[in-house]
């Protein structure tokens, strides 16, 4: 976890829901509204957030999970929850000639 992400779930935690774009405005984190976006799909994939998505040309909005609360009262160590790597999608994974496998 960073500082970053330990605002971000502190601003989640005295409102309902909040985009991307509230959250970095709120709590005046340097960065642009992507850098907190990708920080929220982190902490979504570690499940410290729940992700509400929203129709094209929306910000998706987020909310803090149970988890996320626990964390910051201090009762759930960060390195515990790790999130998973996403798989790769197909058209990103190097064919096995690259590595001399092929």
């Amino acid at each position: 976890m960073t500082h970053t992400d330990d605002r971000i779930l502190e601003y989640l935690s005295s409102v309902s829901t909040a985009t991307a774009w509230e959250i970095a405005y709120e709590q005046g984190i340097e960065g642009d509204r992507r850098r907190i976006e990708n920080r929220c799909r982190v902490l979504a994939n570690a499940g410290c957030v729940d992700v509400y998505f929203r129709d094209v040309g929306l910000d998706d909005e987020y909310e803090i999970t149970g988890w996320g609360e626990m964390y910051l009262d201090g009762d759930v160590d960060a390195e515990l929850r790790r999130p998973l790597p996403a798989v790769r999608p197909p058209d990103k994974v190097r064919p096995g000639w690259w590595a001399g496998f092929g």
